[in-house]
């Protein structure tokens, strides 16, 4: 009985979470707002595997878009809120033209932001500003 209850507390620990929560549905990554040095990429954006993600036009770039503070994520449609401006809505598959900068994940807090390292594996790009792209 001893060996039972030792495996079952084995078995147990190895289904234990490894430190990283799952994203909660219609979470998105949000970081306050950045402004520099602005790419456009033409693209679309799709919700899989629990990620909100950025495709290009060509489908050869995947990135993670980190809004700015304020936007949220409800069904299909992201509010994209840009400060002193009034927020605009954006909806999964539209194409859009996103505006904004590369990000590298050295330069952001690596405990806000590693679950969506870990599950979206896309390179995080700062959202300065979104239109539709026709």
């Amino acid at each position: 009985m001893r060996k039972f209850g030792l495996i079952a507390i084995v078995l147990l620990d190895a289904c234990a979470p490894n430190g990283i929560r799952p994203l909660r549905p219609f979470e998105i990554a949000t970081a306050p707002y950045h402004s520099g040095n602005i790419q456009s990429l033409v693209g679309s954006l799709m919700y899989e595997s629990g990620c909100l993600l950025f495709r290009n036009e060509d489908g050869s770039t995947q990135l993670l878009p980190v809004w700015p503070s304020g936007s949220k994520f409800e069904e299909s449609l992201v509010t994209f809120h840009r400060p002193a401006k009034s927020d605009q809505r954006v909806v999964i598959g539209e194409e859009i033209l996103i505006d904004g900068q590369p990000g590298d994940w050295s330069a952001l807090d690596n405990r806000a932001f590693e679950r969506f390292r870990h599950q979206c594996r896309a390179e995080p790009f700062f959202v300065s500003g979104v239109t539709p792209a026709n």
